[in-house]
């Protein structure tokens, strides 16, 4: 699934985390992977892109390899991870990929920091709507919350399956990794508290916030969508693509929340074929 090297680092912040690093003069394009992941999900794109471009990918703290510390897991913490990893390599731009989580931070992250941004991809990301997945909302219930949001092997399962259009895309590998980083220390905190600054008992928060920051993104945007999104439903690309005056959007068939996961040949036509423009 991932069979890259990588290496620990400690950011500038003092944060240690694992990354991925292709190498090359190419321009660099940074993957930001969602919620309760890491960089293992980006195994099936990154031999698509390397050969074109200079390609990262890092756990975000709180997941994966990465620290997890006991901090408030919101946008600001993760979109300061993003300038901290910048910083600590020495890249001052670059084109900046996100998936979910990975993309709700980095529309965040365009109202202070839209200047390392080349050209951004978002990947359904969470904040163009209150509507979410009912699941999604489970681990930000008062007093259940933190119980509803334990990982397991099944829960894992259960969240992926729902996240994919096919649950033959959820493989033992994936889910053996998954449970793997969800089982270490200080990942359960970082789950629920970084559930709960976006998303309440009755779905998305601070929607209007999120959708001001997206009318100020002036460079060049690629919204993708899976057709068959049940996290966050595709009527929201369309308000993303809206509001974000260069963006384009493609909506991806027979594929849920992960595009680069589920439809790898199609997400690495859209995102090369965007970035090489």
């Amino acid at each position: 699934m991932f069979n890259f090297n990588t290496q620990i680092i400690k950011l500038n912040n003092n944060y240690f985390t694992r990354y991925y690093d292709s190498g090359g003069n190419g321009e660099a394009v940074i993957l930001l992977h969602g919620l309760a992941l890491s960089i293992e999900i980006w195994g099936k794109i990154i031999d698509g892109l390397k050969d074109k471009f200079r390609v990262l990918a890092f756990d975000f703290p709180g997941f994966g390899q990465a620290d997890k510390p006991n901090v408030n897991y919101d946008s600001e913490f993760f979109g300061e991870q993003i300038i901290a990893f910048m910083d600590t390599l020495n890249i001052e731009n670059a084109h900046l990929i996100g998936s979910s989580l990975g993309g709700s931070t980095l529309v965040r992250l365009s109202k202070k920091h839209q200047h390392r941004m080349n050209k951004i991809i978002l990947m359904a990301p969470g904040g163009f709507g209150r509507e979410c997945n009912i699941i999604m909302r489970a681990p930000s219930l008062p007093l259940i919350g933190y119980i509803l949001g334990t990982p397991s092997y099944s829960s894992n399962k259960f969240s992926m399956s729902l996240s994919m259009a096919d649950k033959n895309n959820v493989t033992h590998e994936l889910l053996e990794t998954i449970t793997k980083y969800s089982s270490m220390k200080g990942y359960q905190r970082a789950f629920i508290r970084c559930v709960k600054s976006g998303i309440g008992p009755f779905g998305v928060k601070n929607v209007e916030s999120f959708r001001e920051c997206a009318r100020n993104i002036k460079c060049d945007c690629l919204i993708i969508w899976g057709k068959q999104d049940k996290v966050f439903p595709l009527f929201q690309a369309n308000i993303a693509h809206e509001l974000i005056e260069n963006s384009k959007l493609a909506i991806i068939e027979n594929c849920g929340h992960y595009p680069h996961w589920e439809q790898a040949e199609s997400f690495l036509k859209y995102t090369i074929d965007f970035l090489k423009i």
